[in-house]
Parts: structure tokens; C-alpha cells; sequence
């Protein structure tokens, strides 16, 4: 009889999420759409940058190290500037973020052996993409410089550095950011329509009839989660499809690690949703509810930053944080080969967290019966 009225209750939810052939369709196509736009849009790399260069030299070596800035991939076109304050305000109005100042006596010293500079300046206002072409201009400003020394005839330096990048050996922002939204773009979809069911009840009048139905505090609980559960697997299902077979990004781990994973984290964001949807009074407070709690989970949990850098106070806060888990579980399965046990580790305190969010939801639903 109870699974009877939980069965009952969960065909209702699910047919008033599909119901309206627009809300079928704001299901799949926002996360797709956000999914592309995440994997070419919002990167952290910095590539087809203009570069300026301010060369008071005009020397073989200066034209040569010109040459070089024009066959990085990172930078796309070369404007060259007459004077010093020229640049300032290129810089000023955005039209590069980097100029490379070549001295005039830059030719004539390394001709002589001595040592001589390169100015770099930077637009402070894109901190990170600043060190960045910062890094990338002083790689091909050192290494010119060797080989100038060196010379053609020289012998090879006695030691060279050799690096080797693990789980990702082509260090590309993609193979990285794409498998993250797995996590972060069912997490916001279930949260949304969780969050907002009850408060669809409220604001229907039908929370007080569903109250004093025959239905129990932790059926209703049931019967609200089960549709948003659904929904999520098969939104991180088409996510995880759509990483693998269209961005190329293999899934070597654990499959079944993570879609326990998946599972576990969806309770325990239905948890949330429930929780916030309990307390809203209309649909508006709800998603207020739901974007509050979204963007304090998302910094906090690695997927913009790694959880090291942040301060050591704010750090034990990431680690209650379930999504910051259900991310070393994907990142483990797509990137590094982690297996079912590794997991496991990270799924028993996401299972902690759903645990205690469904028992407040359901306390606050019994409360609201009595």
C-alpha cells in the first residue's frame, strides 16, 4: 500500500515536469547548450592573443626574437608601436594585453656577450591571463637568448628539463573542464526542479491537501526526490555521452564508480533542493534559494580553483562540501584511470551529507503535518 502511494506520487511529479512541452524541452537544450559553451568559451588558456612589441633595436637579433613571438601559437597577430607612450595606450584601450619593449642596445649586447633586458608590459586587469602570457613571453625570451649564445656549432647543454604531464599529457583545458560538468550541470538542474516543487505546491494550494493525504512525512519525501533523481541520472547519462562520443574525452576509470557516484550525489543534492523547497514560500524564494546556495558551492568546491590555494580557514568548509567529492570522482574517472575502491573513499561523505539533508527535509515536512 505505502509503495502504491509513493508510485502514485511520483507519476504526478513527473507529470508535471513534462507536462508542458517547454519545460521538456528547458530540460535537455540550457544544459547542452551550457555544456559547449563551458568547453570553448570558459577557458582558462590563452591562445590567439595579439602581442605588441615596441622594438627600439631593429638589430638581427631583435628581428629574430620578432620571429620567434610571430610562430607561437599564442599570440595571433603582431602590432609594433613607435614610442613608449604608443603602447601605454594600446594597452590603455585593450588592444593588447602584452607588449615586449626591446632596447636599443638589446642587439649589440648579446652580440658582445653581455647581459641585457626585455621589458614586459602587462594589463593588470586579467590577473591570470596576464601571468600567463607573462610566462609564455619569458619561455621564448630565455630560450632565444640561450641559443643566441649557444650558437649553431655549440655542443648541447650538459642537463636538460624534461617534462611529462599525467592524465592529461597535452595539458588541455578542456580534457579537464569538460568531464567537471557532469557534476556541476545536473547538480543545477536537480536542485532547480526539487527546489521548486513544494513551492509549486504553495503556490497552487495543494501543499495542504498533499499534507493531510494519506501519504507519511517520508513518503512525501520520497515521492518528491524519485522524480529529480530520475531526471539527474539521465542528464549526467546524456552529459557523460556527449564527453565521450563528441569532445573525445575517454572514460578509462570506473563506470560503475561513477554513476554510484552520481546516484549518491543526486540524493544528496535533492536533500538540499527539498530542504529549500520546504522553507520557500513561492517558486521566486526558491530559486533565490537554490542560486544561493549554487555559486558558494561551486567556488568551493575545485572546479574554478584548486581547494589547496584557498585559505587554510575556508578550507575544512570545501571539504563538506559534496560536490567537491562527486569532482575527484569524475575528474578520477575520466582523466585517471581511478578504480571502484579509490572512489569509495569519496562517496561515503557524500553519502553523509545526503543523509543528514533527507532527514531535515523530512522533519520539516512532519513538522508542517502536525
Amino acid at each position: 500500500m505505502m509503495w502504491t502511494r509513493i508510485r502514485a506520487l511520483i507519476v504526478k511529479e513527473l507529470l508535471a515536469a513534462f507536462r508542458d512541452p517547454r519545460a521538456r524541452v528547458a530540460l535537455v537544450v540550457p544544459p547542452v547548450i551550457q555544456l559547449f559553451l563551458f568547453a570553448y568559451a570558459a577557458t582558462l588558456e590563452v591562445t590567439n592573443q595579439p602581442i605588441g612589441v615596441l622594438d627600439q633595436d631593429w638589430g638581427a637579433a631583435s628581428r629574430q626574437l620578432v620571429a620567434r613571438f610571430e610562430r607561437a601559437s599564442a599570440f595571433s597577430t603582431i602590432h609594433h608601436y613607435a614610442s613608449l607612450s604608443e603602447a601605454q595606450s594600446a594597452l590603455d584601450r585593450q588592444d593588447v594585453m602584452v607588449v615586449t619593449h626591446i632596447p636599443q642596445d638589446f642587439s649589440r649586447k648579446l652580440a658582445s656577450g653581455d647581459e641585457t633586458t626585455v621589458q614586459t608590459l602587462l594589463d593588470g586587469r586579467k590577473s591570470n591571463s596576464a601571468q600567463l602570457v607573462s610566462n609564455y613571453v619569458a619561455t621564448i625570451v630565455q630560450r632565444f637568448g640561450e641559443e643566441y649564445r649557444r650558437g649553431a656549432a655549440a655542443s648541447p647543454p650538459a642537463s636538460e628539463l624534461v617534462d611529462r604531464s599525467w592524465y592529461n599529457p597535452n595539458r588541455d583545458y578542456r580534457m579537464s573542464m569538460v568531464p567537471s560538468l557532469v557534476a556541476t550541470l545536473t547538480m543545477s538542474t536537480v536542485l532547480m526542479i526539487v527546489g521548486m516543487s513544494v513551492a509549486r505546491e504553495r503556490e497552487l494550494g495543494t501543499f495542504e491537501q498533499l499534507l493531510v493525504s494519506p501519504l507519511q512525512p517520508h513518503e512525501i519525501v520520497v515521492g518528491k526526490a524519485a522524480p529529480g533523481l530520475i531526471i539527474g541520472l539521465g542528464q549526467g547519462a546524456l552529459t557523460t555521452l556527449i564527453v565521450t562520443q563528441i569532445f573525445g574525452v575517454p572514460l578509462s576509470g570506473s563506470i560503475a564508480a561513477l554513476f554510484l557516484g552520481l546516484f549518491v550525489f543526486l540524493a544528496a543534492m535533492i536533500g538540499v533542493g527539498l530542504f529549500i523547497s520546504s522553507l520557500a514560500g513561492n517558486q521566486q524564494q526558491a530559486m533565490m534559494g537554490a542560486m544561493v546556495y549554487l555559486m558558494p558551492a561551486m567556488l568551493l568546491s575545485g572546479f574554478t580553483s584548486p581547494v589547496h590555494n584557498m585559505p587554510n580557514w575556508l578550507q575544512p568548509l570545501a571539504l563538506v562540501n559534496p560536490l567537491t567529492h562527486f569532482l575527484i570522482i569524475v575528474r578520477g574517472a575520466f582523466l585517471r584511470e581511478a578504480s571502484f575502491w579509490s572512489a569509495l573513499e569519496h562517496i561515503w561523505p557524500i553519502a553523509a551529507f545526503a543523509a543528514v539533508t533527507l532527514a531535515m527535509a523530512s522533519w520539516l515536512f512532519r513538522r508542517q503535518t502536525q
